[in-house]
């Protein structure tokens, strides 16, 4: 089970207040910044986003991507740090708010995670990632029945989530609800083979057989 992180990243069309050049280098920083760090050269994505924060310091979206990229190499203080300064530079930054939300809940600052992925629905309503992860919160708080009610906000703004349908199927599960869990998981099934995700398929299937056979 891990937490959504959908992340929008920003090409940037100009740069206020600089010259050509400037504006040219900042551009070329920023968008090798970004294509480092799709290809998984964090180290090299950190370097690309310092030179865009030292060029503008003001530019919200390199500090929470060079956060994520920290975040990736296990430097979570450093993340937190890059990130809240996102956030203090764009206090509607979605993104920022959930990837902050998604390391405080992996390094086990519940109150504050919940607190960041609340704030990512308080900010938009239709946000996916922000009632699945909720929901993942509260399934490992043994809270499950505001999981399943998390999971159903989930579900009701993205009908093709297979994680949402998988995770409310175990907290069905752990409520005894064993019909539901089973009507939940297939349907994770059908969805994970339909996407692909064949880990995902095969890890839910064998759930789903443990359910049936009342080995689980």
């Amino acid at each position: 089970m891990n937490y959504k992180q959908t992340f929008a990243i920003l090409l940037i069309s100009s740069v206020l207040g600089a010259t050509p050049v400037q504006a040219a280098d900042f551009q070329q920083s920023y968008n090798q910044g970004v294509q480092k760090l799709a290809q998984g050269n964090f180290n090299g994505a950190i370097a690309e986003f310092d030179k865009v924060v030292q060029s503008n310091p003001k530019y919200s979206e390199a500090y929470c991507l060079r956060g994520q990229a920290k975040a990736q190499l296990g430097d979570f203080r450093g993340a937190i740090t890059d990130i809240s300064q996102a956030i203090n530079l764009n206090p509607g930054h979605l993104d920022a708010y959930n990837l902050r939300g998604t390391i405080y809940a992996e390094t086990g600052n519940i109150n504050a995670a919940i607190a960041d992925f609340n704030q990512t629905v308080k900010i938009n309503p239709k946000f996916v990632d922000g009632y699945y992860n909720l929901g993942l919160l509260s399934y490992r708080q043994a809270n499950y029945k505001q999981a399943i009610v998390q999971f159903d906000q989930a579900l009701a703004i993205n009908p093709n989530l297979a994680d949402a349908y998988g995770n409310r199927g175990l907290a069905q599960h752990a409520l005894g609800n064993r019909k539901s869990a089973i009507t939940d998981l297939e349907k994770a099934v059908t969805l994970f083979q339909q996407q692909g995700k064949t880990e995902a398929y095969q890890e839910t299937q064998t759930l789903l057989y443990l359910i049936k056979n009342r080995k689980l």
